[in-house]
């Protein structure tokens, strides 16, 4: 026997006689060891209680695992530290410390939830989300109206189409107090939109409190002004928003409220979330605007009191149970452009005000935006508008039924001109907003113009 093998010899018995004393030490039963082989996996153990309890149940109280450690590959799972330790002597393997080993603390960790594939290190977090929605709609408008594409007024139109298609990124990096929201969007772009580019939002914030109560961002995001233009499209009762809300901006519009903008914002929870606020300073010409097409900025600032906890931008009750959610709003928005142009300009001043209840299923939502108008020339004119939402559970969390009424006049100063919307819808949820069908009908008049149009509308949305 060569003088290498018998050192080895040695060393092995050296080995075991240590592990067996460490084991014992460790309360590892004396002169006991097992091993069994489940399902891929090799068990080891020290104790003879802890053996019969694994041979019974299959579980073990606190389990040391190894991977790769046995002699095919596989996970070696030990019933303790001493139990490892006696299964490395066994085997003839180096010495490893007896304590379970510390895991690599900034190895990334990948979850799915909810529809959100999220990565994280200690050093930073991305959460991925897509989400699409397919639409059928069909439009019906009474003579003497006529929709492009049709032979004669009056006559239908349908059509499918693929209404939102979206990617988000959003997380935090080097801080929890930094973070970055990303999104995209890959069916078209919406009317009024500047140029054809998918950026939605790019937002930089950094939270200067540590827990929310004031946090500024910088990017491209929406505007803090208009409760429905700020819950996402992917979170309504209604196919979409109403015609209150929109991408498309200017004095004349309908659209009170015109989404994103590019700017600086701060906002923040206080009083243990019992006020929400947020204000900014935004160019003022809607989103992927490649700068300020003028001399003035636009200003945006809104401050919402819940006296029973934070209400979620999402339509319908999906949150209460035993006790309700309200939430009071008031808003602002600025924009006077006067002398920013060769035209007739507008300083137009518009205040909102909101409320939100919240019960058992049942939801109620109410906004109404008094707007002011101020020609360069001219007398001034107001241009008022309002909408009603409600919803209730006919089954919880999975059958809803809702309302809507929306109105707005264009000018004061014209009598008989309102244009107003109003609608049904039935919504099936299967994984609330997640993944959901939604069907709604609704009423277009304008009594200016004297048209009618009907809409009926169906689309189904999927998060993943």
């Amino acid at each position: 026997m060569s003088q290498e093998r018998n050192l080895g010899l040695v060393r092995t018995a050296v080995l075991a006689v240590a592990a067996a004393m460490l084991a014992v030490s460790a309360g590892a039963d004396a002169l006991f060891y097992r091993e069994a082989e489940k399902e891929g996996r090799l068990f080891v153990f020290a104790s003879a209680a802890a053996f019969e309890t694994w041979e019974a149940s299959g579980n073990l109280a606190a389990p040391v695992e190894r991977k790769a450690m046995g002699p095919h590959g596989e996970t070696v799972v030990a019933d303790s530290d001493a139990a490892l330790a006696l299964y490395r002597s066994m085997h003839a393997l180096p010495a490893g410390p007896l304590m379970q080993e510390k895991p690599d603390e900034n190895k990334a960790r990948i979850s799915w939830k909810d529809g959100t594939t999220t990565l994280e290190t200690d050093n930073a977090r991305i959460a991925l989300t897509n989400r699409v929605q397919f639409r059928f709609t069909d439009d019906m408008p009474e003579a003497p109206a006529q929709l492009p594409g049709t032979g004669h007024p009056g006559e239908s139109k349908a059509s499918f189409r693929v209404r939102r298609a979206k990617t988000r990124l959003e997380g935090w990096f080097w801080r929890k107090e930094l973070t970055f929201d990303l999104s995209l969007a890959w069916a078209g772009p919406d009317p009024g939109v500047s140029n054809g580019t998918p950026l939605e939002d790019v937002r930089m914030s950094y939270d200067f409190s540590g827990h929310g109560a004031f946090r500024v961002s910088v990017g491209q995001f929406k505007v803090p002004f208009g409760r429905q233009e700020q819950t996402s499209s992917g979170r309504l009762q209604f196919a979409d928003r109403d015609l209150l809300s929109g991408d498309i901006t200017g004095p004349l519009s309908g659209n009170f409220t015109h989404g994103r903008d590019v700017g600086i914002d701060v906002e923040g929870l206080l009083a243990g979330d019992l006020v929400e606020y947020g204000a900014g300073v935004f160019n003022g010409n809607a989103r992927n605007a490649l700068d300020n097409d003028n001399t003035k900025f636009q200003y945006d600032a809104h401050v919402t009191f819940q006296p029973f906890g934070n209400v979620a931008y999402s339509e319908g009750d999906f949150e209460t149970k035993d006790k309700p959610l309200l939430a009071i709003g008031a808003e602002f928005q600025n924009n006077n452009l006067h002398g920013a142009t060769n035209a007739n300009d507008f300083d137009t001043t518009t205040w909102g005000g909101y409320a939100i209840l919240k019960y058992k299923g049942a939801s109620l939502f109410a906004e109404y935006f008094p707007r002011n108008l101020v020609p360069e020339t001219g007398a001034s004119f107001n241009s008022d508008g309002y909408h009603v939402q409600a919803g209730y559970f006919v089954r919880r969390d999975v059958f809803e039924l809702a309302f809507r009424y929306a109105s707005w006049d264009p000018t004061s100063a014209i009598p008989n001109n309102d244009q107003s919307e109003v609608g049904g819808a039935a919504n099936y949820y299967v994984k609330k907003h997640n993944l959901k069908f939604q069907a709604d009908y609704r009423k277009l008049e304008d009594k200016g113009t004297h048209t009618t149009t009907k809409e009926l509308r169906v689309q189904t949305q999927l998060v993943f």
